[in-house]
């Protein structure tokens, strides 16, 4: 690999602000207001453009939110054999979570799980009384369990220098590398992030194209 090319992979962001958190329930939680006939979709905690910038201006001094804002999913809903027969479990990407927060996550996990339980209480609030466990991954240990450098899930932070023909960086953003026979198709590709399937399309198709043009 040419040493430009080499030093600009080097240079890829991974910093991550996300935790995961995963709730074991002993039944399905009331959202106010929400038919229950939605629980199988995405739910978004993020009331208003100023909750979002509220929820981000404490992770600029390695703090985090007392408000916090998540995306929530009920995975049981869909295939009931990830819980016992009648419960459940809940999962949650809390955002704008410190990398390195004051004091360490050791100190701050157990309030940060508390403000995330607290922050759906606000919405379903019987859900405190149906959590028989509890998990906190933090960025690190994103990283340690899953090998997510920076314990960022999309392989890569989706920046305007991080997207679209510089995914993941300059002179490999067409999913080829540089290394003959070798081609990237993960999250960290365009159109990056999730579990889409669309950078993996993308690749087979650019493959696909070079045995063409050969």
């Amino acid at each position: 690999m040419e040493t430009g090319l080499a030093r600009r992979i080097e240079q890829i962001r991974f910093k991550s602000g996300t935790v995961k958190v995963h709730l074991a329930l002993s039944g399905l939680p009331t959202f106010t207001g929400l038919d229950s006939s939605a629980l199988g979709q995405r739910l978004v905690i993020a009331p208003s453009l100023n909750a979002l910038e509220s929820a981000f201006n404490p992770l600029k001094y390695d703090e985090s939110s007392e408000r916090p804002v998540m995306d929530i999913s009920i995975p049981t809903i869909h295939d009931p054999s990830l819980a016992p027969n009648g419960q459940h479990v809940l999962s949650a990407i809390v955002q704008y979570a410190p990398l390195n927060p004051k004091g360490g996550w050791e100190a701050l996990r157990a309030p940060f799980m508390a403000a995330v339980i607290a922050e759906l209480t606000r919405y379903a609030p019987d859900i405190a009384s149906l959590i028989t466990a509890q998990e906190l991954l933090t960025p690190a240990d994103l990283a340690d369990t899953f090998g997510m450098t920076g314990g960022n899930w999309h392989h890569g932070e989706l920046t305007m220098d991080q997207v679209l023909m510089t995914r993941p960086a300059t002179g490999i953003s067409q999913y080829q590398t540089g290394i003959d026979g070798l081609y990237l198709c993960g999250a960290g590709s365009h159109p990056g992030g999730g579990l889409m399937g669309l950078a993996g399309k993308n690749s087979a198709q650019e493959i696909i194209r070079q045995g063409e043009l050969a």
